[in-house]
């Protein structure tokens, strides 16, 4: 499909027209994918003499597509004249610093713990850099695969994410409905258009995106069952005990409540995910299928450094019991304000960037925000293990404990998560499940 219109040119399609013209010999330019096949045809019949447009030259061409096209026009609904803060920081973070890894106005900054493998309770993130040699399951599991998988679901793109309850509307509530296939093609199109993240480019070329996409619910479910076990990075991780256990009580199947604690997040370049920490003192590993993202993570006790706002449940910004941060911050962490934010200057920062095929573990309590540095996927784990096993229960409860649950709903839920409760309380790990449910 045409930048201005269309979908994305398929490989086997400009196979078929390179085979239909043989005497063109040169290399396709990388924006080739974005023209229409007859425009594509009569770059090659002339030999390469013939682009439509010159893609590169921002003036002569704008690119544009369809999502780009709807959050425009959201922007210029809200009357909204300025991009989210932390995508402007950053902007002016990469044009004025040398080094965009550090942050200058902490009080340290120093690179995350890199190991070959995870044992024991962490209490320090670390990155997990694969071993040598390593052919992974999920080798290739980027952008084009997860197109052909499950290019055809919908998913929520945001411009802040994750969601806070406190949200005010206008650019900090935005969240545009999309098909996966055309965020993926919106991400390659703001690569073409503003690699540099420029900050005057900022409204042009609004940064969305993806951070709770769950196919293996869906379309990907018996793919989930198959490789599901495979994933770990080898962290004690019980959510499936405990999921086993919910499923005994509740009648429900055990891998599909299992399967919603796996995310996928899309992310274009540039995108900036807001600082924030697991609710419910979950564990985190994220592992980055395609691109990169720079993470900068706090310890527990910077919390007060950090200024921490609390919210709650909110049906309409949250996707079931995730999507949405209950503890997050506004400090401004490439640039904070020395009059509001004064305290920011203790704390103490691990920075990672994560690479393909390397997966950040992330402790409870723990707070992070990321950088798409490149157009990027990672996937993202939410685990417990038995020192934190009761936010499990907290997690599944949330949906019920909201303003938008009737009393009624909450009552009548009420016996049934108290024995889940009970019953991860009373776990040692030893028992059979059904000696531990005392069926």
């Amino acid at each position: 499909m045409s930048i201005l219109g269309g979908p994305l040119l398929e490989d086997a399609e400009i196979e078929e027209l390179l085979r239909k013209y043989p005497r063109f010999k040169g290399a396709l330019p990388h924006e080739a994918r974005l023209w229409t096949e007859a425009e594509l045809e009569t770059y090659l019949a002339s030999g390469g003499q013939r682009k439509p447009a010159d893609l590169s030259d921002k003036k002569s061409v704008p690119l544009n597509c369809g999502l780009l096209t709807k959050a425009r026009l959201k922007l210029a609904e809200l009357k909204v004249e300025s991009a989210t803060s932390e995508y402007v920081s950053y902007c002016r973070h990469r044009q004025q610093r040398s080094n965009f890894c550090s942050l200058p106005d902490a009080a340290s900054c120093s690179p995350v713990q890199r190991v070959r493998q995870v044992s024991g309770v962490l209490t320090q993130p670390v990155t997990l850099v694969p071993k040598r040699g390593h052919d992974p399951i999920w080798r290739g599991w980027g952008m084009s695969f997860w197109k052909e998988a499950c290019g055809l679901e919908y998913c929520n793109c945001r411009t802040r994410w994750p969601a806070f309850e406190h949200d005010e509307p206008g650019i900090d509530g935005i969240c545009i409905e999309s098909g996966l296939t055309e965020y993926l093609e919106y991400m390659l199109v703001v690569e073409l258009q503003d690699p540099a993240c420029m900050e005057d480019q900022a409204m042009a070329f609004p940064r969305l995106q993806v951070g709770d996409f769950c196919p293996f619910i869906t379309s990907c479910s018996r793919f989930f069952r198959d490789h599901y076990h495979a994933w770990s990075p080898g962290v004690e991780d019980l959510t499936l005990r405990w999921c086993q256990i919910y499923a005994a009580i509740f009648e429900q199947d055990p891998l599909l409540q299992l399967a919603q604690f796996y995310r996928l997040h899309f992310g274009v370049i540039g995108a900036v995910s807001r600082l924030h920490k697991a609710n419910h003192q979950a564990s985190e590993w994220l592992l980055q299928l395609e691109g990169q993202r720079l993470f900068f993570l706090f310890p527990p006790e910077d919390g007060e450094n950090l200024y921490e706002l609390q919210g709650g449940y909110d049906e309409s910004r949250s996707d079931g019991s995730f999507g949405f941060a209950a503890s997050c911050s506004e400090v401004n962490v490439f640039f904070p304000s020395q009059k509001r934010h004064p305290l920011f200057s203790k704390c103490n920062v691990q920075v990672s960037l994560l690479g393909e095929g390397k997966t950040l573990v992330i402790p409870p309590g723990w707070w992070w925000c990321a950088v798409c540095t490149q157009p990027s996927v990672t996937m993202h784990h939410t685990y417990w293990g038995f020192e934190n096993r009761l936010g499990f229960v907290d997690t599944l409860w949330a949906p019920f404990d909201s303003q938008q649950t009737s009393v009624d709903a909450r009552n009548s839920m009420r016996p049934a998560f108290a024995e889940l409760r009970e019953a991860l309380r009373k776990d040692d790990g030893r028992q059979d499940l059904e000696q531990l449910l005392g069926h």
